[in-house]
């Protein structure tokens, strides 16, 4: 129904590009040579957000009487937020996947070497939609449910209530790389241009 296919381990942009070429009128835009490099630049430019958020949530549960203490609570809560972040790490590319048309195909692919999993649809889209595409999982997975955790009552007790939070904090950063790519866009693209990638790590766009 939403076209989307897993496709296991990554290791050649052959595996993406299956041939096709590069339309002749197409510009590439945001260069990357270094993907660690460019994945620090996601995290530089999300830091304050992230920052934004530690300090919301000491605000939230400072005046709740508890004390951290290595028993099993926080044992169990440690493993929650390590169990979460890797089942959501999964649910993040699919959310990109899905804010792609439903026609064209995606495919999720893991890098062990890289140590990323990533969705590919080397098919044209609007650049709006390239950037609401890129940015969703940030914000259905952290800022928003964050924003739902901040505002509503403590009922969850601690410190699975903090372990909550944590997993939107991460949730949040997870997204770096989205963030560089957009970054770029915004930068290089030009509003009413048409955007696609070729392979993990190019990107070009058609202006109308």
């Amino acid at each position: 129904m939403f076209n989307i296919k897993y496709k296991g381990n990554f290791v050649s942009d052959d595996q993406l590009i299956k041939g096709k070429s590069i339309p002749e009128n197409a510009k590439e835009f945001g260069i990357i040579s270094d993907l660690t490099k460019e994945l620090g630049r996601g995290f530089i430019m999300s830091l304050p957000i992230f920052i934004i958020m530690v300090i919301m949530t000491y605000l939230k549960v400072k005046n709740i009487n508890f004390h951290l203490k290595m028993n099993l609570d926080t044992i169990i809560s440690f493993l929650i937020i390590i169990i979460s972040v890797h089942i959501l790490t999964i649910v993040h590319e699919i959310i990109h996947a899905l804010f792609y048309p439903f026609k064209y195909e995606k495919e999720i692919w893991i890098s062990k070497e890289k140590g990323v999993r990533f969705v590919y649809c080397g098919e044209i889209i609007s650049r709006t939609r390239y950037i609401v595409m890129a940015l969703a999982p940030m914000f259905i997975l952290g800022i928003i449910p964050f924003t739902i955790w901040f505002i509503s009552p403590n009922i969850i007790p601690m410190p699975y209530n903090i372990a909550v939070a944590v997993i939107f904090w991460l949730m949040t950063i997870v997204a770096m790389g989205d963030i560089a790519n957009i970054y770029y866009v915004i930068k290089e693209v030009p509003k009413k241009a048409k955007v696609f990638n070729y392979g993990l790590l190019r990107s070009f766009y058609i202006e109308k």
